[in-house]
């Protein structure tokens, strides 16, 4: 199943390529959101296909919570690589995502993940986190959402690390709410055993959180308080 499931995925990029030459066109010519629709038409279409292909099922709650009139910044845990397929099926619209330098170089997925709005990091220089965390608060400022996963690398189990309060600076310095999202059951499909599996993965949107006005002791805790509500709204786990 691993094979053909990443198999599919890159013929399936391939069969896009004149898709992303025309995204590539919009871009030049500067028409950002007639190419961003072409973008959200393609990856929502994609993420259903590759999760139908590997036996992913989602069960999503709380998507009322997701607010219709302004931007945010999702806050989720971090368990595997289908927590990013799992998020883009929350907002209405595609958001970036911090991803690590070495998918920009693959061969058209990293040009999509580009127009998704992805900001690259070399994890091998944290200067470049910080600057990365700065190019994200110009995205939010310009009206993108955006997904931070706090404890900046994947637990690979069921379990939540600790969240680092420098994750939520974009949210503070721009004023957008947070938006908790809750995920348990991505491992299973990936990290669990080290090949494409069928999984149940269950995503629970919480509550906005307002940033604007948020002292230095309540951003101090921000973190802590985050985690706590994902703690307490992630559905157990299924071994």
């Amino acid at each position: 199943m691993t094979v053909i499931w990443f198999a599919y995925f890159a013929l399936y990029l391939i069969a896009l390529s004149p898709s992303l030459l025309y995204a590539k066109i919009l871009t030049k010519q500067g028409k950002i959101e007639k190419r961003n629709a072409l973008v959200r038409k393609h990856a929502k279409k994609l993420i259903r296909r590759i999760s139908r292909l590997a036996g992913v099922t989602f069960d999503i709650q709380g998507l009322e919570n997701v607010p219709k009139d302004r931007n945010v910044v999702y806050i989720a845990n971090h368990q595997g690589i289908f927590d990013v397929i799992a998020l883009m099926m929350v907002p209405p619209e595609i958001c970036g995502f911090l991803a690590k330098q070495e998918l920009s170089k693959i061969p058209l997925a990293g040009t999509w993940l580009e127009y998704m709005g992805c900001i690259f990091v070399n994890r091998e220089k944290p200067r470049e986190a910080v600057a990365a965390l700065d190019m994200a608060e110009e995205k939010v400022r310009n009206g993108e959402s955006f997904i931070i996963f706090p404890e900046g690398t994947r637990s690979k189990n069921g379990e939540v690390g600790e969240f680092k309060n420098g994750a939520f600076r974009v949210a503070k310095n721009t004023g957008v709410p947070i938006v908790p999202v809750a995920l348990e059951g991505t491992y299973k499909a990936w990290e669990e055993k080290k090949r494409i599996s069928p999984a149940k993965v269950k995503v629970r949107v919480l509550p906005p959180i307002e940033t604007e006005g948020m002292t230095r002791e309540e951003y101090k805790a921000i973190g802590a308080k985050v985690r706590e509500l994902i703690v307490n709204a992630k559905p157990p786990r299924e071994d």
